[in-house]
């Protein structure tokens, strides 16, 4: 087993990394390696690589920031396993002396809840009735929660909190491996609870996971992202939405700056969205042009 394939193993095995994460990490590490293998005659050992090395292959390829960062990311880590799990001798720490690139801000892309609304409407109006609700009830809770598409996915029945037989939260699985509480909000219950009532009817009785097929082969299994996504996507063209401006993380942004528009603060958000960094629930604090008038314009007039 060469030092890539055992940091595949690594990652998924002691790490419990998800598998889009283990993907991306080896993937970023394997890229280098063929860059390297092509670039010299000679194939050079991991410890004799050095950050001038890097900087080539960022030349070659010139990345923008944000990928710049990705991939420095994901040769630290493999760097840290060479020398800290393998303990290869003589390794540095090249991706440690590549400065990275500042990163441009960014706004966060959402819906107005207008825009929402309209969203939701188109969803439950499908042809197919089943579908329809469906979608709905997807789309709703993802919205009402703020959470990932992944998190709700994995979504099982003992993960739901329930006060006096209404569910008032759920403990989704996040990034690292992660497990939090998510309040639900009134909109997520409904949507829950609405989906609860045909599920526990129509789908497969012994199934662990509530957002599952209700019919099919796939009966019982967690929906398809790519199902959800296509019906998100269906319903914005319906709804006479720009369907590049909706997916279901859009759905999070949205839930993220209706609550900030609400006046929550930006540490209750970060919480409830299951963010480490803070610096992450920050650009949800970038609230827009006609707010910072309206503040301003509150300032009590003492002339």
């Amino acid at each position: 087993m060469n030092h890539i394939e055992a940091f595949h193993h690594y990652l998924e095995i002691e790490e419990r990394r998800s598998p889009g994460t283990v993907r991306a990490y080896v993937a970023d590490v394997q890229m280098l390696r063929n860059w390297l293998d092509d670039e010299y005659d000679q194939p050079r050992a991991w410890e004799e690589i050095t950050a001038t090395n890097l900087r080539g292959f960022l030349a070659s390829i010139r990345p923008k920031p944000h990928r710049v960062h990705r991939l420095l990311a994901s040769w630290f880590k493999f760097w840290a396993f060479l020398r800290d799990i393998q303990h290869v001798p003589g390794i540095g720490n090249p991706p440690g002396e590549i400065k990275r690139p500042k990163l441009p801000q960014r706004h966060p892309k959402y819906l107005e809840t207008p825009d929402i609304s309209k969203l939701l409407n188109a969803a439950h109006s499908d042809k197919n009735l089943e579908k329809g609700l469906r979608n709905w009830a997807f789309i709703a809770f993802l919205y009402g929660t703020g959470a990932r598409i992944s998190e709700v996915l994995s979504l099982t029945f003992d993960r739901i909190g329930y006060r006096d037989g209404e569910p008032v939260s759920v403990r989704v699985i996040g990034k690292g491996d992660k497990e939090r509480t998510v309040p639900l909000s009134g909109i997520a219950q409904r949507a829950l609870m609405q989906w609860l009532k045909v599920r526990k009817v129509d789908g497969h009785p012994t199934s662990p996971h509530v957002w599952s097929y209700l019919s099919g082969p796939q009966r019982g299994h967690p929906f398809a992202i790519r199902t959800m996504q296509a019906a998100t996507t269906a319903a914005a063209i319906r709804a006479g939405l720009d369907p590049a401006k909706v997916s279901p993380h859009k759905m999070r942004h949205s839930f993220a700056t209706a609550l900030v528009e609400q006046g929550r603060s930006l540490h209750e958000i970060g919480t409830i969205l299951g963010h480490e960094n803070p610096a992450t629930t920050a650009i949800y604090g970038r609230v827009k042009a006609q707010q910072l008038a309206q503040a301003a314009a509150s300032l009590p007039d003492v002339l």
